[in-house]
């Protein structure tokens, strides 16, 4: 019982067995670092206020939280000059694009910015168990976009919902002509517990303490250029 208690929260990937081992499995979106940002020195320089971005905590917190979803198969793109006609196929055994109606996102007297570039859907085979009481929050990769198409975002109660979760896409580049192979990143899958998101919000004006430890920290900052970095944030 005790032990029942303890155990740590787990998301899991179940897929059919026709595809264990055939497409890629789901990993986790700290494995996902673009090479760019490896790359990247932490300082530019030996003086202060030279930090980059790799010193930034929150942007890469916001990379590693969660897992990514893979495209299943290779699948063979072509788009005209504007981007309003695009053709696809693909050789898997199961359909992995499907388009959806421009009549489920706009109207004739509200037109969608996403236009003239027809809605897609990737299919996905792969189900998401979570337990009792959480949602998956389903979002591009975060701060690393691919400039070929992206999925839209979606919180899905996936606790009581066992069946494959696909994602409508927008393909972006003009007079492409390609394959987006297998394994290419998707969404990023990040489990929240549902009685931890707030429904109330409090707005109003600062009160003076709040004022004086506000400035406090900006005191802070001026005598240690990395203080949220060093001080203030929790490994996740």
């Amino acid at each position: 019982m005790l032990k029942s208690f303890l155990k740590t929260p787990e998301i899991e990937f179940l897929c059919e067995e026709n595809d264990w081992g055939v497409i890629p499995e789901p990993f986790p979106a700290r494995k996902l670092i673009p090479e760019w940002f490896k790359a990247l020195p932490p300082k530019l320089n030996k003086g202060l206020s030279s930090s980059t971005i790799k010193r930034c905590p929150p942007f890469l917190d916001a990379m590693q939280v969660g897992w990514i979803l893979p495209l299943a198969a290779d699948v063979e793109f072509n788009t005209n000059e504007n981007g309003s006609k695009l053709d696809y196929k693909s050789s898997f055994y199961k359909p992995i694009v499907e388009a959806h109606g421009f009549r489920q996102i706009t109207t004739d007297k509200a037109p969608n910015p996403l236009m003239p570039r027809p809605p897609m859907k990737f299919l996905n085979y792969w189900s998401i168990k979570v337990p009792k009481g959480y949602s998956v929050l389903f979002v591009p990769p975060l701060n690393r976009p691919d400039p070929r198409f992206q999925c839209m975002s979606g919180l899905v109660d996936c606790d009581g919902y066992e069946e494959f979760i696909n994602f409508p896409f927008t393909f972006n580049e003009n007079d492409f002509h390609g394959v987006i192979e297998a394994g290419t990143p998707l969404v990023q899958v990040i489990p929240i517990k549902r009685d931890t998101l707030f429904k109330e919000a409090n707005i109003r004006q600062m009160k003076p303490k709040e004022v004086e430890s506000r400035d406090r920290l900006r005191r802070k900052r001026t005598s240690h250029e990395s203080l949220y970095r060093d001080q203030i944030w929790e490994r996740k």
